[in-house]
């Protein structure tokens, strides 16, 4: 084999290449692996060639779609083989089976772009849209028409996957919502939430019966200097949107049009300029007054709101001002995207059942205003949640959380690796005092932690994910990767009796 090309398939790219600095990437940039090659495939034909060329070698298989896994799940395979998906990003109706497909290299973009333009339909995903169908899918995928039309796995009707039987073979199996057959039943029901690079690689998912994507969203930012936050003023704003939730969030709430954010960004040393927290929100729906009702209960007491001057974190943008925008859906979608650049970073999350207690208060303060650690770029990101998502059944997916109000994302974001340690030990610290060492275990408060911002320090992930369907997950693995092909650190087990 000559090394950059194949007859009549998709680029190998070894070491010596010019390109495989670039693909052994993830996007964020504290990972960088060391592969025996990249392999770029364009179809379920070369997926299912590529993995058999893998295994008979004897090297470990990951996959990338967009590149965005939080940990060092694809790029940290040092000596295997990565398969990059990118090419396989066609969106399209199936003519025959009405149903929509998504191929398992598409990007988010690629998914909300072709399905909004061909067809007037979308799918309540993510607001990055350089995030890869394949991982976000498989994770459960969420994002801002969530409260309104629930996840991205409860639309999905059928997967078509590339598999590894007990002998090794490599099979191109298609599983479908309503089978009668309880293994091919059980692979769909894990697709539906039970995280990427565990039973096979998607090379395709099947959407019946997707949302209209709306005619226009309503966006508002409204912001607040640090300078002039008081613990008090801070508890006031906390407390005001997780009460707010609290009290609209029900699956026939009003309110499910609204999805909002709030970036509750670490506050910046003297004397650099005032960093700010910052409330997003988008509505879509035909009572715009509520998004004024949804403002003005969550400023109630608190200091006049300001434009935005800069962007926060990762996920979010610069609206400066404090007027409602009126835009076309996917403008707006384009507009809230945050993807950003390349950076290193670690995140951390949880789900919420209720508001926030004073104790959780307190320590926000505690590590977002004490500047020992001074990262302006470090934050909780507290989306609103519930609504459609909570209509769904804990056991119908692999998602169990289904009685949250808030989905928490902590983040930090950093350039230079020697600040790895203090920024690692910022958001670590943290989340030890939220959570105390188990994490945020499920109780009537919090309802533990979302697959797709994994999270390699957590002990008890299995259960934190996942609750009580792991045991479940473990049968699925068993049946369809007997051989555990797919793995990675927080990857399903075989069961102990496999």
């Amino acid at each position: 084999m000559t090394p950059g090309t194949r007859d009549a398939a998709g680029p190998v790219v070894p070491p010596g290449d010019a390109r495989y600095p670039t693909l052994v990437r993830g996007f964020n940039l504290r990972w960088v692996g060391a592969p025996a090659y990249v392999e770029v495939v364009r179809d379920a034909g070369e997926v299912v060639d590529a993995l058999r060329r893998a295994l008979d070698a004897g090297l470990r298989v990951t996959v990338r779609g967009g590149g965005h896994c939080y940990e060092d799940f694809v790029s940290g395979n040092d000596g295997g083989v990565i398969l990059d998906l990118s090419p396989m990003h066609a969106v399209y109706r199936d003519g025959a089976s009405d149903r929509y497909v998504v191929e398992g290299g598409a990007t988010l973009w690629n998914v909300y772009g072709e399905l909004y333009r061909r067809y007037g339909v979308t799918l309540p995903g993510g607001s990055c849209y350089s995030v890869g169908a394949g991982g976000h899918v498989t994770g459960g995928g969420y994002g801002l028409l969530s409260r309104k039309h629930g996840l991205v796995v409860d639309y999905l009707d059928a997967v078509e996957m590339a598999c590894v039987d007990a002998s090794g073979e490599v099979e191109l199996v298609t599983v479908e919502r309503g089978s009668t057959a309880t293994d091919e039943a059980d692979l769909l029901w894990a697709n539906q939430g039970g995280g990427g690079g565990n039973f096979g690689i998607v090379t395709k998912f099947v959407f019946r019966d997707p949302p209209p994507a709306p005619a226009e969203a309503l966006l508002l930012t409204l912001a607040w200097d640090w300078a002039g936050l008081t613990e008090d003023a801070f508890a006031r704003l906390v407390g005001n949107y997780g009460a707010f939730l609290a009290a609209n969030s029900d699956v026939d709430s009003p309110y499910d049009g609204l999805f909002a954010l709030l970036h509750l960004t670490q506050r910046a040393p003297h004397p650099a300029p005032s960093t700010q927290v910052v409330l997003t929100a988008q509505y879509v729906g035909a009572r715009s007054e509520l998004l004024r009702d949804f403002a003005r209960a969550v400023c109630d007491g608190l200091p006049s709101a300001v434009g935005q001057r800069a962007p926060v974190g990762w996920h979010h943008f610069a609206l400066p001002t404090t007027d409602v925008r009126a835009l076309p859906w996917l403008f707006a979608t384009q507009t809230l995207n945050g993807s950003g650049p390349n950076r290193r970073g670690k995140y951390k999350s949880a789900y919420m059942k209720r508001p926030f207690p004073a104790s959780q208060v307190e320590a926000m303060w505690r590590h977002l205003a004490d500047a020992r650690v001074p990262n302006t770029q470090a934050l909780l990101q507290v989306d609103s949640y519930g609504c459609r998502v909570n209509a769904v059944a804990p056991d119908a997916t692999a998602i169990p959380q289904r009685s949250s109000i808030m989905k928490l994302q902590y983040q930090t974001y950093w350039t230079d690796s020697t600040q790895d340690s203090e920024n690692l030990e910022w958001i670590r610290a943290f989340y030890r005092d939220m959570y105390g060492e188990r994490g945020p275990y499920p109780d009537d408060v919090v309802d533990g932690c979302y697959v797709n911002y994994p999270d390699v320090d957590l002990e008890d992930w299995q259960y934190l994910y996942y609750k009580d369907a792991y045991a479940r997950l473990q049968r699925v693995k068993r049946r369809w990767d007997p051989n555990d092909v797919f793995n990675h650190a927080q990857s399903i087990e075989l069961p102990p009796d496999a």
